[in-house]
C-alpha cells in the first residue's frame, strides 16, 4: 500500500505548494470560484492527501527496517514532539491574544513540521516511515526556501504572559490528542516506561 502514501504526499504537498508554485492558478481559481471556495477546494485536497496517507501507513503489511531504536529515545522523541506542536501554534493568536515567542519565530508551522519529521524518524526506521515523514520534513524545507525567495513578511505582534499560557494550554491538550488517536490505532508510544 505504498502507493497510498506517495499518492498522498503529493495530493497534500501539491494542496500547499499551489499557491506557492503556480500563483496565477491560484488567483484564477479565487477570480472563478470566489475566495472562499477557492479555499474550501484547497482544503478538501490536504484533507484528501491525509487521509490516503493514514490509511496507507496504517493498512500497509510489509516494510523494510533501516534500523531500530533504542526504546529509550521514545522519551526524547515525546520532547520533540511537544516542541514541535508549540511552534506549530506560535504564529497564531488564540482567543484574541498572542503570545511572545510569535515575534522572534518566523516560520512556526514549517519548522514545527521539520522537529515532527525529525522526531518520528528517530523512531522509525523504516522504508515506509522514511517516504512518509522524509518527504514532508523536505518539503517543510522546500517551503521556506519559496518563501524566502518571495521575500516572506514575518508580522512582529506583541505578545502577553496570557497569550503564552493559551499556547502551552493549546500545546497540551493537542499532544494529549495525539496520544490518545496513536494509542486508538494500536502504536505502543511508551515503551520505555
Amino acid at each position: 500500500h505504498m502507493w497510498l502514501i506517495i499518492l498522498g504526499i503529493i495530493v497534500f504537498t501539491s494542496g500547499h505548494m499551489f499557491r506557492r508554485l503556480l500563483p496565477d492558478g491560484r488567483i484564477f481559481l479565487d477570480q472563478k470560484l470566489g475566495e472562499n471556495r477557492a479555499k474550501g477546494i484547497i482544503g478538501i485536497t490536504l484533507l484528501t492527501g491525509f487521509i490516503l496517507v493514514t490509511i496507507g501507513y496504517y493498512i500497509n503489511d510489509f516494510d523494510i527496517y533501516l534500523y531500530y531504536s533504542p526504546p529509550w529515545l521514545t522519551a526524547i522523541t515525546h520532547l520533540m514532539m511537544v516542541f514541535s506542536l508549540l511552534l506549530m501554534n506560535v504564529g497564531k493568536p488564540h482567543f484574541g491574544h498572542t503570545n511572545r515567542l510569535q515575534k522572534y519565530i518566523k516560520h512556526g508551522m514549517l519548522s514545527g513540521l521539520i522537529v515532527w519529521s525529525i522526531a518520528h524518524l528517530l523512531i522509525n526506521g523504516t522504508l515506509m516511515a522514511f517516504i512518509l515523514f522524509g518527504s514532508l520534513g523536505l518539503w517543510a524545507v522546500l517551503e521556506i526556501f519559496l518563501l524566502e525567495r518571495n521575500k516572506y513578511q514575518h508580522e512582529k505582534l506583541d505578545g502577553s504572559l496570557r497569550g503564552d499560557i493559551y499556547l502551552i494550554g493549546l500545546t497540551a491538550v493537542i499532544y494529549t490528542v495525539f496520544i490518545v488517536i496513536h494509542y486508538l490505532l494500536g502504536a505502543n508510544l511508551y515503551p520505555f516506561i
